[in-house]
């Protein structure tokens, strides 16, 4: 999980695309189904949102 917190990633909100780095990261992947990566991100305006970085195949 370390490398997904140190990479960038284009995040979209409000029409504006911004490069920014995840605050905290986490999977979600319920039993016997794909899973994904939910990052949070802070916007230069103060704002955080969530957004799905990475998915992942069943386990």
């Amino acid at each position: 999980m370390e490398e997904v917190l140190d990479r960038e990633y284009e995040v979209e909100y409000g029409g504006r695309k911004y490069r920014l780095k995840p605050v905290k990261a986490w999977v979600l992947q319920p039993p016997g189904k794909p899973g994904v990566v939910i990052a949070l991100f802070k916007l230069p305006d103060g704002k955080t949102i969530r957004k799905v970085i990475m998915k992942l195949p069943p386990s």
